[in-house]
């Protein structure tokens, strides 16, 4: 894990660029911005999916991780005097391509993992729970929060133990459609989640970008 005090203020460590097609800027505008702000250290942490059912293309693919790796290497060694820059993934958690996600972070030097969960598989196709589409916000309005809070904590619980990873990230982000109410049987499925975290010495990511549709960040303070 990151040698980190527990809550690290003087760097942004989960930063997304043009190469996940859902997010813009060039890496050296983070970059020089992040020095601007007087920042020590900045992670990029791009997306990595494998084995989805789901249009536009969000995430990496192999050929785009190779441009994102090169690209960020040059910066490093270009701003090693200013600024600590970090080469990571945010994975994606889908319990039926977890040889692929493993094969793909044996393929590069990533040195930071962020680990997530963006996706529920309603049996024809993934649908993005954070995602701000319409068609699959209903879907999921139809189905219902408490199947799919289930499937999300779950597979949370699966990819810490599952995925070598440094981190979890936005713990309650699946809330972010849903109406924020969680039963005991959730609270239940949070605490094994900790539990996990606590054995594989994994963080719990404190991501702001919460603040954007609530007044609490990435997790919520309660």
């Amino acid at each position: 894990m990151l040698d980190l005090p527990l809550l690290d203020i003087t760097g942004d460590h989960h930063v997304h660029t043009r190469f996940c097609n859902h997010a813009v800027g060039e890496m050296e505008e983070y970059v020089t911005a992040a020095i601007d702000k007087g920042l020590r250290s900045l992670t990029f942490l791009e997306h990595l999916e494998c084995g989805l059912s789901y249009n536009p293309r969000i995430w990496l693919t192999p050929e785009v991780f190779q441009q994102y790796f090169q690209e960020g290497e040059q910066l490093r060694e270009k701003y090693a005097d200013r600024i600590t820059i970090r080469l990571g993934a945010e994975i994606g958690y889908n319990p039926g391509a977890v040889d692929e996600l493993l094969a793909m972070l044996a393929a590069f030097p990533f040195a930071h993992r962020g680990l997530s969960c963006h996706f529920y598989f309603d049996g024809n196709e993934h649908l993005n729970m954070l995602s701000r589409r319409t068609d699959h916000i209903k879907k999921m309005n139809e189905l219902g929060t408490e199947p799919i809070l289930d499937a999300y904590f779950s597979n949370l619980i699966k990819g810490c133990r599952d995925i070598p990873c440094d981190k979890l990230c936005h713990l309650d982000a699946a809330l972010r459609h849903n109406a924020p109410i969680l039963t005991a049987h959730h609270y239940a499925l949070i605490k094994e989640l900790f539990a996990v975290m606590l054995e594989k010495d994994i963080a719990l990511e404190v991501n702001t970008s919460g603040y954007e549709l609530r007044p609490h960040p990435y997790p919520a303070f309660a």
